[in-house]
This record gives C-alpha cells, sequence and structure tokens, in this order.
C-alpha cells in the first residue's frame, strides 16, 4: 500500500509541473505577420464583395419568393441572406484579430 501512495503522489507531482506552464508571451511582430494580415485584408475584401453581391441575390429570392408565394424560395433567400450575414462576420473577425494582435505591445 506505501508504494501505490508513493506512486500516486509521484504522478501527482509531475502532473502539477507538466500543469504549470508560464505565462506565454505571443510574438506578433515575427517574420511573415504582415503578409498574413495583407492577405487576411484581401479575404475580407473579396468576402465583403461576393456577400453583398449574394446578400442582393438572396433578398432578391425572397422578394420572388414572397409575391409568387413560394415558400421553398423564400426560405433558401433567407439562408443565404444569413449566410452573407455569417461570412462577412467570420473575414471581418479574422480580419480584426490579426490587426489586433499586432497592436499588441507584448515585451
Amino acid at each position: 500500500m506505501n508504494a501505490l501512495n508513493e506512486a500516486v503522489v509521484s504522478a501527482h507531482a509531475r502532473m502539477a509541473s507538466v500543469l504549470s506552464v508560464s505565462n506565454p508571451t505571443p510574438d506578433f511582430s515575427g517574420p511573415g505577420v504582415g503578409a498574413l494580415q495583407t492577405v487576411a485584408n484581401v479575404v475580407f475584401a473579396i468576402v465583403l464583395t461576393l456577400a453583398v453581391i449574394g446578400g442582393l441575390i438572396a433578398a432578391g429570392c425572397i422578394v420572388i419568393g414572397h409575391v409568387s408565394s413560394n415558400g421553398h424560395v423564400q426560405k433558401a433567400g433567407i439562408v443565404g441572406l444569413i449566410s452573407c450575414i455569417a461570412g462577412v462576420a467570420v473575414a471581418g473577425g479574422i480580419a480584426g484579430l490579426i490587426n489586433w494582435g499586432q497592436s499588441l505591445n507584448v515585451g
């Protein structure tokens, strides 16, 4: 029984040392971060342009579905519009997150 207790205490001590990681310091000024920001901005501009076009098409589907009493077309337009909004939110969040990371003063 004593050996079991020693093994448990030893395993607990090893686990505590593994879990006690010092505070990480991310480096957002490393090589390639500026290029990553540029790529994220270009992707965001493309997504925003396509989302505006897709949003107009989806809004047209909503109107056409409502006027013609076609619920399937109207629901497809609603799903398309929500998808466009979600795509812009995700793309903008990624570009904003990279921009925020570059503005941090990590020392």
